[in-house]
């Protein structure tokens, strides 16, 4: 498995301990600084702090390659931004929702073989401020009152997006809102404060285990 990383602070978290617990090897990719680009079987594109749409050149690389592995029919599960890569590597309008998102909030998942196996609400954690129009080919498989388009996945489940962190551990948000935490202030009915982010810890296990089951799912697709 080829894990793409795109900010120090930002990393495979929990995706770590699945692979770990199933004795997949994984090898980390650090793309801010500009190593080369390669998958293996399994490929997964974490969050970041920049756009898909800015004009950077390994952002303009990423898309590139998700475009011609996506053509080959190579397995991608894209997290936050790489939810947004995948989306502008398949065509689709990626762009600024004009509000945002953080913090511990509930989704709705809809039906579909990655999904079957999960409880249809489920409260994971969210950093996101943009969005992204669904692509062609592919279903939408969570929403909520915040974004209409959470996540994606193609019908066989080879390629799945998603806005939120399934992934996301104690140590993970913690990371996070050292790093990142100025990404609160803003005027967002969907954005909480550090103190109830950080007690939304007890949700952690739930969402790890729905990646898992998610993972699992995906990884035999």
């Amino acid at each position: 498995m080829t894990i793409w990383q795109h900010v120090p602070f930002e990393n495979e978290a929990a995706i770590g301990e699945w692979a770990r617990m199933r004795g997949i090897t994984y090898r980390i990719i650090r793309c801010w600084e500009n190593e080369p680009l390669e998958a293996d079987d399994l490929l997964v594109v974490l969050g970041g702090s920049m756009s898909a749409y800015d004009d950077i050149g390994f952002i303009k690389n990423e898309i590139e390659f998700l475009r011609k592995r996506i053509e080959s029919g190579g397995k991608i599960f894209g997290i936050c931004l790489g939810a947004q890569l995948l989306a502008s590597a398949m065509g689709s309008r990626v762009y600024s929702s004009g509000t945002r998102e953080a913090g511990w909030r509930n989704i709705d998942l809809m039906p579909h073989p990655l999904t079957d196996s999960l409880d249809k609400t489920q409260c994971v954690f969210h950093w996101h401020g943009d969005t992204f129009d669904l692509p062609n080919d592919t279903v939408r498989i969570a929403r909520n009152d915040a974004f209409e388009n959470q996540a994606f996945a193609t019908v066989d489940g080879r390629i799945i997006a998603t806005q939120f962190h399934f992934e996301t551990t104690a140590e993970s948000m913690g990371k996070l809102l050292d790093a990142d935490g100025e990404y609160l202030c803003c005027d967002s009915e969907f954005v909480s404060n550090p103190q109830t982010i950080r007690q939304g810890v007890s949700n952690i296990s739930k969402s790890n285990q729905a990646l898992f089951a998610l993972l699992d799912t995906w990884a035999k697709s």
